[in-house]
């Protein structure tokens, strides 16, 4: 009853961690191992690493006999433009490789009739964590704001049109090997491994200058509009852990006082603005973007109905941009801050399934036990825009309703530890919005 319960509340895309190893039937028709199934393989110098590594002790120490695990294993040519010779295997120590292997070994089976019969992405969990980091646990089927649990790197796996996808990227040929206790895919790329935060990854790119200007500048202004006020630095929008990365989950949140359980981490998925986008909308600076929200008018400092000094409306640019960076909840009435969410009522996905037939019915926000006046389930907000394709291939993605040009995405999956960025060359214009 519990179990049917939790299934029941899981309404989002978002991975429940298994156990150490999923449980499935042997096949009698099975007879090689997983290890005796990668020696035979072409990938070589993975199995060089493997062999020098403690990967066997880690297997066995996980699993009960009966449990399952994955390798994603690059093949040869891959190893070596990613630097990892033989020489260099050979001049490693156990922790590094074990640090290399781990990345690329998931805990549970996942096999080829998984994957094909799959339309989006299939996220599993590898064996490699990072300590640092501490994401929402789930109780009762609704993620917590007060329990964490560690990170563990993900692999968002698909196989399509005899292509091999590891997050967002064609990776291999769909080439695959069952064994008694797992399956072997091979590669022909080896997997990025995620390292920035989101607002990091951003900063990093150097095609966002106007869109980080424009943040931090309506942050600065809003302070100054409630410092003229109140006489106090103070505001609701822009205290010491509410600038917009932090709002948003672009980074690492603070280290509270007195909950150290508390997550660090929320997930979610960009679809960023680059400088070309704002170019291509008649924006040609900071200055045109701080010109057009005076002329829209400025939030202001009003006294709310219990007495209690608030900040009332919006720049024009938090319009203009919400869908780029927190999925039109401003516009819809919906909670803007990700870690007032619990930091998993956000869209994560890749580019390879970046189309209606998959995200057309996502649930955006929605579906948890929510911090609202009734104690309710807050209602579903699903996906908002529309996806397609142009000539030549490339997504293009509009917000539904608005008759503004659609946006082509020109770079998809730049990754971070929160999930992936994606660049377009448009604005996402909002329904019935006006720029000029």
């Amino acid at each position: 009853m519990l179990l049917v319960l939790l299934l029941a509340a899981c309404r989002k895309q978002e991975f429940m961690p298994p156990a150490e190893g999923t449980k499935v039937p042997e096949s009698d028709t099975v007879k090689v191992t997983l290890k005796e199934a990668l020696a035979a393989s072409p990938a070589r110098l993975f199995y060089q690493a493997w062999q020098r590594s403690g990967m066997d002790g880690r297997l066995r120490s996980l699993s009960d006999g009966k449990s399952m695990f994955t390798i994603l294993a690059p093949g040869d040519s891959a190893m070596e433009r990613a630097g990892l010779t033989g020489q260099k295997i050979q001049s490693m120590d156990v922790k590094q490789l074990d640090t290399f292997l781990m990345f690329y070994t998931l805990r549970e089976q996942i096999t080829a009739a998984q994957l094909g019969a799959k339309p989006d992405n299939y996220i599993a969990m590898s064996l490699l964590g990072n300590p640092a980091l501490k994401v929402p646990k789930f109780l009762t089927g609704n993620p917590s704001l007060y329990e964490s649990e560690p990170y563990y790197y993900r692999q968002h796996m698909q196989v399509k049109d005899g292509k091999t996808y590891v997050n967002g990227k064609v990776a291999g040929t769909a080439k695959s090997v069952a064994a008694k206790d797992g399956y072997l895919w091979l590669l022909d790329q080896t997997i990025t491994k995620p390292e920035k935060t989101l607002l990091e990854a951003v900063e990093a790119d150097g095609r966002f200058t106007m869109l980080l200007a424009i943040l931090r500048y309506t942050d600065e202004q809003c302070n100054q509009i409630w410092k003229g006020a109140t006489g106090n630095n103070y505001s609701l929008r822009n205290s010491t852990d509410k600038t917009f990365s932090k709002r948003f989950g672009w980074e690492l949140a603070p280290p509270p006082r007195f909950s150290p359980n508390t997550p660090n981490l929320y997930k979610n998925t960009l679809l960023l603005p680059t400088d070309e986008a704002f170019r291509n909308a008649g924006f040609n600076s900071l200055a045109d973007l701080q010109q057009f929200n005076r002329d829209r008018g400025l939030p202001r400092k009003i006294i709310d109905r219990f007495g209690y000094p608030v900040m009332s409306g919006n720049f024009a640019t938090d319009t203009l941009l919400d869908y780029h960076i927190n999925w039109g909840n401003l516009l819809n009435g919906l909670t803007r801050d990700v870690s007032a969410r619990a930091g998993t009522d956000a869209p994560l996905f890749y580019s390879n399934v970046m189309n209606n037939a998959v995200l057309g019915n996502y649930v955006v926000t929605g579906g948890w036990t929510s911090s609202n006046s009734e104690g309710l389930p807050d209602p579903n907000y699903y996906m908002p825009l529309d996806f397609g394709l142009d000539a030549s291939g490339k997504v293009l993605v509009k917000v539904k309703g608005s008759d503004a040009p659609a946006a082509t995405v020109v770079d998809t999956d730049i990754y971070s530890v929160m999930g992936p960025i994606h660049a377009i060359d448009h604005l996402l214009i909002p329904k019935g919005f006006k720029i000029k």
